[in-house]
C-alpha cells in the first residue's frame, strides 16, 4: 500500500533494480550535487539533486563525503544486543480469537531472554516472531519453534499456534547492535547531503519502532522543508533545522529499547545514571498496566511513539502506578 501510495505523488519516480553507487560532489567536494547510481546494465548514471536524503543502513554514502573532505566522523553510541529472532507466517486456525490485533510476550531478564510477538496479516494469516538475546540455537524447525514458544512468560502464543498448519519455512535474522550514529552532534554536514531513519539511528528491530520513528523523520523533513523555502539559503536552513529538531524524535524510542535491552547483564553499552532506579520504575510501570487500562493505554501510545516519554511520567500517570502493589504482579 505504501508503495501504490508513493507512485501515485506525480513528481516521485521509484527506479527498480537500481544501485546508488557515491554522491557527486561539486568540484570544492564540500557540497553535493546528486547521486551515482548502477542499473544494471555496466553504465553508470548520474542523477542530479539540490538535496540527496541517505537512508541507508550505514549512512556509507554520507560517511564517505565526510571522509573525502577529512572532516570527523559523527560520534556514535552502540548498545550491543546479540540478537536473534526466527519469524514464522501460518493460517490462522479456525478455532483462533478473531479480536486479536497484537500478542507480545516480554522477557524477564536475566532469568528468561525470550521474547515474542504474534500479528495478523493479509489473508487470514499470522505472522509470529520469537527473538532471543545472545547466543542461541536456530529454530530450524516447526516443531523446535513450538516448543520455544512453550518457554516464553505466558503460554498464549503456544497454545495459538499448537493447532496451526506448520509454515513452508522459517526465516532467520540476526542483529548484533543497536546504534545512533551523532550526526546532530556535528558542526556542519556536506552541503545537499542529509542522514535519516537507519542512516542516523538503527534500533533493536525487536521493538518494532524503526518503521515508526523514520515515518516521524519524514514528517519533520517535509515540516523543515516548508520553514527553509523563505530562507536566503534553504538548503542549508533545511539541514541546521533538521538536525536541531532531530533528537526529539529519536529520543523516546532509543531511551525506550535502550532501557529493555541493558537490563541484560551480557548486553554491551554503558548504563546511564540512575540506571537500577530507571529499572525499578520500568517494573513498576509494567505491573501497573497490567491491572490499569489507563497505564496500559499511555504504555502502548508511548511505545507507538504516538505520545513522547515524559507522558509515563506526568502525575496522573505517577498515581497509577504507586496505587499498584508489587504482589499484583502475580
Amino acid at each position: 500500500m505504501l508503495r501504490r501510495r508513493a507512485e501515485a505523488v506525480p513528481n516521485i519516480a521509484l527506479r527498480p533494480q537500481c544501485r546508488v553507487t557515491g554522491l557527486v560532489p561539486t568540484a570544492g567536494n564540500s557540497a553535493v550535487q546528486g547521486i551515482r547510481v548502477d542499473l544494471g546494465s555496466g553504465r553508470p548514471e548520474t542523477i542530479e539533486a539540490d538535496l540527496v536524503v541517505d537512508a541507508s543502513g550505514r549512512a556509507a554514502l554520507t560517511l564517505t563525503s565526510l571522509d573525502a573532505l577529512g572532516w570527523e566522523r559523527p560520534a556514535e553510541t552502540e548498545i550491543g544486543i546479540d540478537l536473534s529472532y526466527a519469524t514464522a507466517v501460518v493460517p490462522i486456525p479456525d478455532n483462533a480469537p478473531s479480536t486479536w490485533k497484537l500478542v507480545l510476550t516480554q522477557p524477564d531478564p536475566p532469568a528468561l531472554a525470550m521474547h515474542a510477538v504474534l500479528v495478523p496479516m493479509e489473508d487470514g494469516r499470522w505472522i509470529i516472531a520469537i527473538a532471543q538475546h545472545g547466543t542461541a540455537a536456530r529454530l530450524e524447525t516447526w516443531d523446535a519453534f513450538l516448543e520455544a514458544s512453550r518457554a516464553l512468560t505466558t503460554p498464549t502464543v503456544y497454545h495459538a499456534l499448537r493447532y496451526a498448519t506448520p509454515p513452508y519455512g522459517i526465516r532467520h535474522y540476526r542483529f548484533p547492535a543497536s546504534i545512533w550514529k551523532h550526526f546532530e552532534r556535528l558542526p556542519r554536514l556536506p552541503r545537499g547531503v542529509l542522514p535519516v531513519a537507519d542512516a542516523l539511528c538503527r534500533f533493536n528491530p525487536i521493538h518494532g519502532q524503526g518503521m515508526s520513528s523514520a515515518a516521524k523523520q519524514a514528517r519533520l523533513l517535509q515540516d523543515m522543508a516548508g520553514r527553509a523555502a523563505a530562507e536566503p539559503d534553504p538548503i542549508a536552513a533545511l539541514q541546521a533545522g533538521f538536525m536541531a529538531e532531530v533528537p526529539s524524535v529519536l529520543e523516546t524510542p532509543w531511551n525506550m529499547s535502550a532501557s529493555a535491552d541493558l537490563a541484560f547483564p551480557a548486553t554491551r553499552g554503558e548504563r546511564p545514571e540512575k540506571f537500577e532506579e530507571a529499572q525499578q520504575f520500568e517494573a513498576a510501570l509494567f505491573r501497573a498496566a497490567v491491572a490499569d487500562p489507563v497505564v496500559h493505554r499511555a504504555v502502548m501510545e508511548v511505545a507507538q511513539l504516538l505520545q513522547p516519554y515524559r507522558r509515563l511520567q506526568r502525575s496522573d500517570i505517577m498515581r497509577r502506578i504507586e496505587a499498584v502493589p508489587a504482589k499484583a504482579a502475580a
